[in-house]
Formats: C-alpha cells, structure tokens, sequence
C-alpha cells in the first residue's frame, strides 16, 4: 500500500479538497446501445474505494470523462490548482501509481507535476490550467 504524504503547503491550503476523478464509463462492453457487466474504470473506482486514502483526496466518480479512445481515464483537480487528466490506465496494473501521483499532487501547491517526479509517467491527456 503507498504511504500517505503530508502536504507542504501553506497552512490556509492545507485543508483544500483535492478531488480524484474516476471515470466509471471507461472501458465498458456495450451491446444494443446497453452496458452490460463491470466497466473497467468501475472495477479501478472499487479499487481504489477499498484503500485508505489521504482525506485531503476525495473521490468522485464521473459517469464519463470523453477519454473512450484512452480508457481508464482519471483526472487531478482542486481548486487553484493545475488539473490533469490521464489515460490508458489498467485497474490492474496502476493502482498504486496512480495513488503515488494523487498523493503528490496533495503536496504541490500549483498543482504542477514535473514528468520527473510523478509515477504515472504514460498518459497524460490534458493539463489544465487553474481557473481562478
């Protein structure tokens, strides 16, 4: 299980909600226009569900996140911070850097995370600017 960071920012920001997007879509099996069965990124959110987590880091899970060429599809997102999107993610395999990169994500104030640092190095599809 990965270790829990504690953040390095300022104490008025370190209460700020930090929010793990989890696209519950992705990877679906679809027949008639119908879903059918366990998508991957629900079987990725029940996995993620069943860790303890930083409660800095909320997780919510977003019915589709238009990443279907790219499943599983997360995002990063708080407030005044850069919001990342990332996919082609495997509920089996990426777990545990996806958690590492949330967990860093926590510490950085803009919310800028250098290819260098982060664990999920693959899969980037959007960095967000803040909008406020």
């Amino acid at each position: 299980m990965t270790q829990m960071i504690q953040p390095t920012q300022s104490p008025s920001s370190s209460s700020l909600t930090h929010h793990l997007l989890i696209c519950t879509t992705c990877g679906s099996h679809w027949v008639n226009g119908q879903k059918e069965g366990t998508s991957q990124g629900e079987k990725l959110l029940e996995k993620l569900q069943s860790l303890t987590l930083n409660p800095q880091l909320k997780i919510k899970p977003i019915a589709c996140m238009s990443g279907c060429s790219h499943a599983c599809v997360v995002g990063l997102a708080a407030k005044q911070k850069t919001t990342y999107v990332f996919g082609d993610l495997d509920p089996d395999k990426d777990v545990d850097r996806i958690v590492a990169t949330a967990e860093l994500y926590l510490t950085k104030a803009d919310g800028i995370l250098p290819w260098g640092e982060r664990p999920l190095k693959k899969g980037v599809i959007a960095r967000i600017p803040p909008v406020e």
